[in-house]
């Protein structure tokens, strides 16, 4: 997803808003942080709310709302240039290269089963917007040898937690962030269905690994 710098969204600046949806991923969104982030008054982050979940931006989870699949793009929106596509292939080869290298690696509690890219740069598009990428994530081992492991990459996190969505998330978001390592252009998602059903999408990369034991590594 690209936003423009001029763009506005339920009357604030596009920017202003993906910075609210990227403080958002992983915890309930109400009024009084709205206001928080944004500067305003309640009634303002009222009518913010409001709009973002009318779109589709948010959507109710238990009692609260929280980002949506599309508030999750929103928050992980360029606001750049569009990228030359020789610019959107290296990031590609260097994703691919992260992805080898992840795989590789058995510190990690998940590994990548499929890279897919879809959107602008699929409609192979002179100048494409960014370059969305989903990938599939597949535990590395099976049972309790799985839940120790992504309880040994909560306890190597150097920053607290803010909430237990963020907790309970860490050990595969930690792998997306891996992937993104602050590539501008880059857009990464977990792979959903919606992905695969509704838009041109092409896969990159199959893992055929399967789980295994940390007894049989």
């Amino acid at each position: 997803m690209r936003i423009a710098i001029d763009q506005k969204i339920a009357g604030f600046s596009a920017v202003e808003v993906r910075r609210l949806m990227r403080k958002a991923l992983g915890r309930p969104i109400t009024v009084r942080y709205v206001s928080k982030i944004l500067g305003c008054p309640s009634s303002d982050a009222a009518r913010v709310l409001r709009y973002l979940q009318e779109y589709g931006f948010l959507e109710a989870i238990g009692r609260g709302l929280e980002p949506s699949t599309k508030g999750s793009a929103l928050a992980m929106a360029t606001a750049a240039r569009p990228l030359r596509r020789e610019t959107a292939a290296r990031l590609i080869a260097e994703l691919m290269a992260r992805t080898r290298t992840l795989n590789a690696d058995n510190k990690w509690a998940y590994r990548i089963a499929r890279v897919v890219v879809f959107g602008s740069y699929v409609s192979a598009v002179e100048r494409p917007n960014d370059v969305d990428i989903a990938c599939e994530l597949r535990p590395r081992w099976t049972g309790s040898e799985q839940l120790a492991q992504e309880q040994l990459r909560r306890q190597t996190r150097k920053q607290p937690f803010r909430n237990l969505t963020e907790w309970a998330g860490w050990p595969r978001l930690e792998v997306l962030r891996f992937l993104k390592t602050r590539a501008r252009g880059l857009s990464i998602h977990e792979l959903e269905d919606w992905i695969i059903e509704t838009t041109d999408h092409r896969v990159l990369f199959e893992d055929e690994s399967k789980t295994t034991s940390l007894v049989a590594a």
